[in-house]
């Protein structure tokens, strides 16, 4: 637990983002963050609008985090976004990532868009607690129908 990324996000409903040193693209070669920045976003529209963040050039990782996730649970789905998009870069993929502590409730999902769980041991000590993050699957089409709306 120790090894967490460390987040300071508040009592809010918002997205975390990871923003890049150059923007994101074929030719850039600075992909590592540089900090993140919290927005206040409003619970019916947030993962729609971490959609289209995360098409933004200089936007790295996206966290979806609801002001009622336990900042641990946030801190686990930024850590398994980073190691996400660290492999996809590696592999030459996308690395465009969306993440979230907590799966919102379907009527705050876009059609289209789906989750994927990815179950994380996380050990304190001798403790160790299996918990589940989400990462926020989108076809391009979700993408950029998303993107137009912002």
């Amino acid at each position: 637990m120790r090894d967490l990324p460390d987040l300071l996000v508040g009592y809010l409903d918002g997205l975390v983002l990871g923003v890049l040193s150059d923007p994101l693209n074929s030719a850039s070669g600075g992909q590592i963050m540089v900090r993140y920045d919290v927005m206040d976003v409003q619970a019916d529209v947030m993962v729609g609008a971490s959609v289209g963040m995360a098409q933004l050039s200089r936007v790295g990782l996206v966290m979806v985090h609801r002001r009622f996730t336990p900042l641990v649970r946030s801190r686990v789905a930024w850590a398994v976004g980073l190691r996400l998009r660290r492999e996809r870069l590696a592999a030459g993929g996308d690395p465009r990532v969306v993440v979230t502590g907590a799966r919102p409730s379907a009527d705050l999902v876009p059609d289209g868009v789906e989750f994927t769980a990815h179950p994380v041991r996380l050990r304190e000590g001798d403790t160790v607690s299996p918990i589940e993050v989400w990462e926020v699957v989108f076809p391009d089409l979700v993408a950029a129908r998303e993107l137009a709306r912002l």
